[in-house]
């Protein structure tokens, strides 16, 4: 039953829709050229990611030293 399925199948199908070697290979190279595109972008923004998550970390570090230097300076002036 399959089989027959299958042969009617591959006997009905539009010949219209039907591409060249030539045309297949062109559209894969396009959709290729798209994927490395994709990748490319991707790659960059993970290292973007990671330099923007090294710069948070150093402004915390700079806020956490200001801080306590406003605590010390508060001290020294005996303000709360």
């Amino acid at each position: 039953m399959d089989e027959e399925i299958l042969k009617y199948v591959a006997t009905k199908s539009d010949l219209e829709n039907l591409v060249s070697r030539d045309e297949f290979r062109q559209s894969q190279d396009k959709i290729l050229s798209r994927v490395d595109e994709i990748v490319a972008i991707v790659r960059r923004l993970d290292q973007e990611r990671v330099f923007t998550f090294e710069y948070v970390k150093r402004l915390e570090a700079e806020v956490e030293k200001n801080r306590k230097d406003i605590d010390h300076i508060k001290d020294i002036l005996k303000i709360s």
